[in-house]
């Protein structure tokens, strides 16, 4: 089933088809992608594949999208701070993302710099902003990728289908971790039976270096 277009997406595409999008209109219209995916929990852009190095070549998995700061060119996700992907982007400069929405026909693939809120006033905003119901996970008593010998998970059987009481989830405070990432390029592409389209966006200190590239 194909998501409901807001009249802003519809004009867009009709300015892509005929070749009278601007470069920067949409580079603007990336941000508000991301910006509808984090605040609209069915949008396709909801979640991303996020990459990380390892020793023995690649890990890849889907996450969610949490808080966008489009002035700050940040997005964020959330994690347990034991998770084997928080070491990896750790010894990271780099990581690439991907983003794609099947309605829209729409891929961005970006590449970002990885910072960490352990502590601090943003870090306690997102916590205060962490539901309960996904709190819970932060109280398992292994780390995630632990070895288990059956097919439960960790968590205290009390919560077995319950959330916690607020004063509860504040123990898996200590397990919380947000990451964000500093979007430094976007690689942006629209594919359409009339002729796709790509451009690249890099961020610089004195602005955006925006150009068409060959799908």
């Amino acid at each position: 089933m194909l998501h409901e277009p807001i009249m802003v997406e519809q004009k867009v595409i009709s300015e892509i088809l005929a070749n009278d999008l601007e470069l920067l209109k949409i580079e603007k219209e990336c941000w508000t992608l991301l910006n509808t995916g984090c605040n609209k929990g069915k949008d396709p852009f909801h979640t991303f594949a996020l990459a990380t190095a390892t020793e023995d070549g690649v890990d890849l998995r889907t996450v969610v999208l949490r808080k966008v700061d489009t002035e700050k060119r940040l997005i964020f996700f959330h994690s347990d701070v034991r998770a084997p992907k928080i070491n990896q982007l750790k010894n990271t400069k780099e990581v690439s993302i991907l983003f794609y929405d099947p309605a829209r026909r729409i891929q961005l693939r970006i590449k970002a710099k990885p910072n960490f809120h352990i502590e601090g006033p943003e870090f306690e905003t997102l916590w205060e902003e962490t539901r309960l119901s996904a709190r819970k996970y932060y109280l398992s008593e292994k780390p995630p990728g632990h070895r288990l010998s059956n097919s439960f998970d960790t968590l205290p059987p009390h919560l077995k289908g319950f959330d916690p009481k607020k004063e509860e989830s504040e123990n898996g405070k200590r397990n919380f971790i947000s990451v964000s990432f500093e979007i430094n390029q976007i690689d942006w592409l629209f594919l359409c039976s009339q002729g796709h389209k790509r451009a690249l966006f890099k961020y610089q200190e004195g602005g955006i270096e925006a150009n068409w590239i060959n799908p």
